[in-house]
């Protein structure tokens, strides 16, 4: 289209007008369809017996066992287990089966209350169940392998729990047929733990052997969202691809299954990760696979790794190395990782989205203002202070862009009332004359709609960036904020039709809009006012409801997305205002557009 086409405005409005429908399609999806079907889905969790899976054949799903279903605290007296007592995370280990089931994060609360620490892992029978297994197979039959039955012995001179730093802790047990298995762990300060894994041959004949490694739940966590920006659940790094499948679609028995790659497997929730990472470059089969059994609603979800054949030799012993990421989503730690150890792109376990390039460095940008804040002593609120400020460092990065859009808007704006005339002028009349007035008005005055409209779309990538990072920063999740904002990872606690707590009356969900989204409808509709009027009355109404709309949509959003997007208005309006009456006249002002529409109004009645 030519730059100074008379339909420009037109086109103009409707690109714009496609963007909003877009974006509110998008949040009614989240809220009219993804909301509730998270809900159900939650309820049907709660409802379900939890079952343990079971290790079968490497081609077969691991099916639901027949498990008792059991509380965590009752499953975790069941049998002697082996402490896990590190710097920031705590568990145990059952030495029968010797599965790695119960993790908990030293530094992560289920609530602001600060009373019960985030139960990560937990064992096969208990609601939720999630755990990590390691052990071997065989196309032998006749073999006895380690399962989830063996009884596992700590070996003499052992420490008695597994510590930050410390010692490597050995479990051993003898198969009866001249084949010993032993188990090393060692953990380290934050959330790597080192497995070994050595075969010892005593027997007269050599043994061919796999060596595997499985994470495994029995439903979705008791937190998922299903948030269509976020991914939740299994992911892998495999050959220098990242595989990332959601849990419907392994409900729908679509699944990921490569052979003979490198890399790395696991299974992610929002804020933590359990990722299997072999030795960088040892190769294996990989798999990530669920199921879902309508009638009962048990549903079942893994990752595994499969080593190739190894031949054991009589008289000799094989020993296998494999390292478990089990934590919090800490980037500098997942990348102090990646260079040590050679670990392939572990910071994907961290969904920064299809803005990657861009994400990133704002996730940088974030983390790099917080830790200032900290280092300062800030105290409890420098999370909310770090969003302030890098919504200000953003801001001042793309002003040139904003400037160019805001002085088209400045002119469009004081162009405005000459197009609506040469309209009038010509609604009745020759069409192509109306059209050939517009196009000679923007020649004489330089005015180019489009040179408003392609800085927005340009920065939109940006928006999307930055509501990424505030989505995936864990510091977010029970960060206080002034006044009454005690989490800013969950949605405003107010709400507008119980007087913000004065009212006695806790209002449904749909009527939960708080202070927060309250102030960020105020700055919407004060950018609207000094937006240049749609050329289309029926556009320019729709447009005028907006706000309103966007408010109600997104009343439940994380309250540290509408603190950013609510100072981000904030600092837009100082923007606008700076270059509309610095570029415009005084027909571009608040005060003069406010006095405008009420004499018009006073006309009209």
């Amino acid at each position: 289209m030519k730059p100074n086409d008379p339909h420009a405005p037109l086109d103009n409005a409707r690109l714009m007008m496609a963007i909003v429908i877009s974006l509110l399609l998008l949040v009614a999806f989240e809220f009219f369809v993804a909301k509730p079907h998270e809900k159900q889905a939650q309820v049907e969790q709660k409802e379900q017996q939890a079952g343990a899976v079971q290790r079968g054949d490497t081609k077969a799903l691991l099916k639901t066992g027949d498990a008792d279903v059991t509380t965590r605290p009752e499953a975790l007296k069941a049998a002697a287990r082996l402490p896990i007592k590190g710097a920031r995370i705590s568990g145990s280990l059952p030495l029968t089966g010797g599965r790695l089931d119960d993790i908990t994060l030293n530094e992560q609360y289920t609530t602001v209350d600060n009373t019960d620490h985030v139960a990560l892992l937990s064992p096969a029978g208990t609601p939720f169940a999630y755990y990590v297994d390691n052990g071997w197979l065989s196309n032998n039959g006749a073999v006895k392998l380690p399962d989830e039955k063996t009884v596992w012995q700590v070996k003499a001179g052992s420490p008695a729990a597994i510590t930050s730093g410390g010692a490597p802790v050995v479990m051993t047990w003898d198969n009866g047929q001249g084949l010993t298995f032993e188990r090393s762990i060692v953990l380290d300060e934050n959330y790597l733990f080192t497995m070994t894994q050595t075969v010892i041959n005593k027997s007269a004949d050599s043994v061919t052997l796999n060596a595997y490694h499985t994470a495994a739940r029995n439903s979705k966590p008791v937190d998922f969202k299903g948030l269509y920006t976020l991914h939740e659940g299994p992911i892998g790094f495999l050959a220098n691809e990242k595989y990332d499948p959601s849990y419907k679609d392994l409900a729908n028995d679509k699944k990921v299954d490569l052979s003979d790659v490198t890399g790395w497997v696991g299974i992610s929730d929002k804020y933590w990760l359990v990722a299997m990472l072999p030795e960088p470059q040892q190769k294996f089969n990989a798999r990530i696979i669920g199921s879902l059994k309508k009638d009962t609603g048990k549903e079942n979800y893994q990752t595994d790794i499969v080593d190739a054949d190894t031949v054991v030799a009589a008289g000799k012993d094989y020993t296998e190395t494999s390292y478990l990421y089990a934590g919090v989503k800490e980037m500098p730690v997942m990348e102090a990782y990646q260079q040590k150890y050679g670990f392939a792109r572990l910071e994907l376990g961290i969904d920064f989205g299809i803005y990657y390039l861009i994400t990133k460095p704002f996730f940088y940008l974030l983390h790099l203002i917080m830790a200032g804040f900290k280092a300062i002593g800030f105290g409890a609120y420098y999370v909310g202070a770090s969003i302030l400020v890098m919504t200000v460092v953003v801001r001042a990065c793309v002003f040139p862009l904003a400037s160019k859009s805001f002085r088209s808007m400045a002119k469009m704006r004081v162009l405005a009332p000459r197009l609506k005339e040469l309209q009038e002028k010509y609604k009745d009349g020759d069409k192509a004359r109306l059209q050939m007035e517009i196009f000679e008005l923007y020649k004489k005055e330089n005015a180019n709609p489009f040179s408003g409209c392609w800085p927005l779309i340009i920065q939109i990538p940006i928006i999307f960036a930055l509501y990424k990072v505030i989505l995936i920063s864990v510091e977010l999740r029970h960060a206080p904020f002034w006044g009454w904002i005690h989490d800013l990872s969950a949605s405003d606690p107010t709400s507008v039709f119980n007087l913000f707590g004065a009212v006695p009356w806790t209002p449904p969900a749909p009527l939960m809009i708080g202070a927060w989204p309250v102030l960020f409808c105020i700055t919407m509709v004060l950018q609207k006012r000094i937006t240049p009027p749609m050329p289309d009355a029926a556009q320019e109404r729709l447009q005028t409801y907006f706000p309103l709309i966007a408010t109600v949509m997104m009343a439940q959003f994380a309250v540290g997305l509408i603190v950013y997007w609510t100072w981000s208005n904030v600092l837009s309006l100082f923007q606008q205002y700076y270059i509309l009456n610095k570029y415009g006249d005084q027909k571009t002002s608040i005060i003069h557009g406010h006095s405008e529409r009420r004499k018009k109004k006073a006309a009209k009645e």
